[in-house]
């Protein structure tokens, strides 16, 4: 069995990330958070805004943040295929807590139950990623 995984994201645009790591785990998994370590039987599962960690050394995590996509996990390697992925030094911080606040003040007023909804929720979701991947990796 490998020690490692190969953990690969890559957007409609670029090839954002190739690395070999030790643990890869997703916060914004279809089905909640996963984690996949060297050995990891295959899946496949959708994603949801959030973020995407894993480890270059034993002890530094790094992330990044998603806006949604798939991921596929198989022979050592995970493949997240993402509408929008961007690593912490992409992120403008204070632009993504007005995000947040605005967003959060909108949905008071969106209408429950529809597609608006989920899209200022998944607006939520993101911008809250961006703001805790910047406090984690920066």
């Amino acid at each position: 069995m490998a020690e490692t995984i190969q953990l690969e994201v890559v957007t409609p645009d670029r090839e954002v990330i190739r690395v070999d790591t030790e643990e890869v785990v997703a916060l914004p998994g279809g089905d909640g958070l996963f984690g996949v370590l060297p050995g990891h039987c295959p899946f496949m599962t959708t994603l949801t805004p959030g973020i995407v960690a894993y480890l270059v050394d034993k002890d530094e995590e790094t992330a990044l943040v998603i806006s949604g996509g798939f991921a596929l996990v198989q022979d050592d390697q995970v493949t997240v295929l993402a509408e929008a992925a961007e690593l912490p030094a992409e992120i403008d911080l204070e632009a993504a807590r007005r995000d947040l606040a605005e967003a959060q003040g909108v949905l008071p007023t969106t209408p429950s139950g529809g597609d608006e909804e989920q899209g200022v929720r998944d607006r939520i979701a993101l911008n809250e990623s961006r703001v805790e991947v910047v406090a984690r990796c920066r």
